[in-house]
């Protein structure tokens, strides 16, 4: 089948955020019995080096600044601000010319917000099967921006959640098929937007059914660092970050010897400020497994954003016990099974201390987490699904 993938954000097995690791293995097994072709913006220095690095035949790309979105926002007002920033005549333009050239026979594509791009498809290739793949609700994410604000901030994100509800809506109802990363988003999506046409697969975290030994001396008492990792751009990841920080200074008076390790490209200014004696600030890092391994657990105590957590998924497979909270564990781990579930500060402060100290607790959760995520999180059942839904009729 001549399949056509559009997306967002660079797809590769070599970017540096999740999204794009996921859409990555998405086309490595999509190549494997079908005809891939490649559309998708780049918004990144790092992504656009990678894309000429990359550069094949049937991949096409187009670049967009800071104020090639600020301008597509302003210029389409009835747009979400997220959609509206992935809004190209460029992009649509290209997107008639590969389905005409190539005679596309379905579209996957990636994220709601490239779901805008489904009434150009259907209007002039009505034949063409469209897949979409949401990696989180955009609705909840925003919801949460909503509830955590004040002021003339609630009063925006309000605004963007009406717009947000009607067009994501819309393109999931417009789909031939949608994809989620989760049961909980699937139940979301079908009770929101009242579609039935939804399916699970899972998420990509980088790691192909691989067990990591353990090092016996890993999680000796004396060794007390912690991390946090994230695309540090990311307004979730950047306040995590910072609750961390703070969780950290109590946590210091309790165990002098703790380190922590925030780890993710693009860490603000602010954030850079932070840095000290023991909390390192590592930004990009070229193997984020190598500073993972350095862990003894791994917090995450986030407040907003949607959807299955991969950071998350990735320290479990990597045999890093998690602390986190619900937002964090929603999609993998909500009953508290093998994650550390804590929602307060104080829960915080009290849960890094006491598991950091309890070595043989934690070299327990270190074995169930991996053990976890390779029974439940398979690459292979994704492929599965993948290959069905792509199955010649």
């Amino acid at each position: 089948m001549n399949i056509l993938h559009v997306s967002p954000y660079y797809p590769s097995l070599e970017t540096n955020h999740a999204g794009g690791v996921c859409m990555g293995k998405e086309i490595e097994s999509l190549e494997k019995k079908n005809k891939v072709y490649v559309l998708t913006f780049v918004a990144s220095d790092y992504d656009k080096k990678l894309a000429v690095s990359e550069e094949k035949a049937h991949r096409r790309y187009v670049v967009i600044h800071k104020w090639n979105r600020i301008a597509h926002v302003l210029l389409e007002p009835f747009l979400p601000a997220y959609f509206a920033a992935r809004t190209s005549f460029r992009y649509a333009a290209m997107l008639i010319y590969y389905l005409k050239k190539y005679d596309i026979e379905a579209v996957h594509m990636e994220y709601s917000s490239m779901g805008q791009y489904i009434w150009l498809i259907k209007k002039i290739f009505p034949n063409v099967i469209i897949h979409l793949v949401e990696h989180d609700v955009t609705i909840q994410s925003y919801e949460r921006k909503k509830e955590s604000s004040k002021g003339i901030t609630r009063w925006y994100y309000g605004r963007e959640c009406k717009k947000i509800r009607k067009q994501e809506g819309y393109y999931c109802r417009k789909a031939d098929q949608i994809l989620t990363f989760n049961q909980k988003d699937c139940r979301l999506l079908k009770e929101i937007y009242k579609v039935q046409n939804v399916q699970v697969i899972n998420p990509y975290y980088g790691i192909d059914d691989i067990y990591y030994e353990i090092p016996d001396n890993k999680r000796k008492a004396e060794y007390a660092n912690i991390c946090f990792l994230g695309q540090m751009g990311r307004e979730e990841n950047h306040l995590a970050a910072q609750r961390l920080i703070r969780i950290g200074y109590k946590v210091k008076k309790i165990i002098p010897e703790l380190n922590i390790y925030i780890i993710g490209n693009q860490p603000s200014e602010e954030l850079k400020k932070e840095q000290n004696e023991f909390i390192h600030i590592t930004g990009f890092v070229e193997d984020v497994d190598e500073y993972l391994q350095k862990a003894q657990i791994a917090v995450f105590p986030l407040t907003l954003g949607a959807g299955i957590k991969v950071k998350v998924l990735r320290s479990m497979a990597l045999g890093i016990p998690v602390i986190t909270g619900s937002v964090g564990a929603e999609g993998i781990d909500e009953s508290g099974e093998v994650i550390q579930l804590t929602e307060s500060d104080e829960d915080y402060i009290s849960n890094i201390s006491e598991l950091v100290r309890n070595e043989e607790r934690c070299l327990e959760l270190s074995y169930l987490s991996q053990e976890y995520v390779r029974r439940n999180f398979s690459w292979r059942k994704s492929e599965e699904v993948l290959q069905r839904l792509y199955e010649r009729k």
